[in-house]
């Protein structure tokens, strides 16, 4: 049977820089009604959670080589172990985090998301309508700066 959403509890280390790396739970979710993306969603204090849509092929190709020139970078952790970590980086004007996540999980989950949409099919299921809707209700990714 084929679900049209799929959620997975994660939880990343965030990495910095005098500290040993903190553990941050997050959600990965993938949905039909957003073929191409997924979502990586920060619980926060607040009512809002904080949420990052990125490519699902950019997650397809940070798990094998370095990949993304914009707000969210990926790529294999050089390590004695190459295969183990991933790491996530998230940029905005002034910010940055840096998050290292199981490649096994990720790679479970990009194979999950097939199942739910397989790659090349994306537009088969892409709703213009909620797109642009989506484009106008999302917040900008960064809070705004203070004069």
């Amino acid at each position: 049977m084929r679900h049209d959403v799929l959620v997975r509890p994660v939880v990343l280390e965030l990495v910095l820089a005098d500290r040993d790396p903190v553990p941050a739970p997050v959600e990965l979710r993938y949905a039909r009604s957003e073929p191409y993306a997924v979502l990586l969603a920060f619980p926060t204090v607040h009512p809002r959670e904080v949420v990052w849509r990125f490519s699902r092929g950019l997650l397809a190709q940070g798990l094998i080589e370095s990949a993304g020139e914009g707000d969210v970078r990926l790529r294999p952790l050089d390590t004695p172990s190459p295969d183990t970590l991933v790491e996530i980086e998230l940029r905005c004007p002034g910010q940055r985090a840096v998050f290292r996540a199981p490649r096994v999980v990720l790679e479970e989950y990009l194979a999950r998301t097939e199942e739910i949409v397989a790659f090349g099919t994306e537009h088969e299921w892409l709703d213009l309508d909620h797109a642009v809707a989506m484009l106008r209700l999302a917040p900008p990714a960064c809070p705004e700066r203070g004069p």
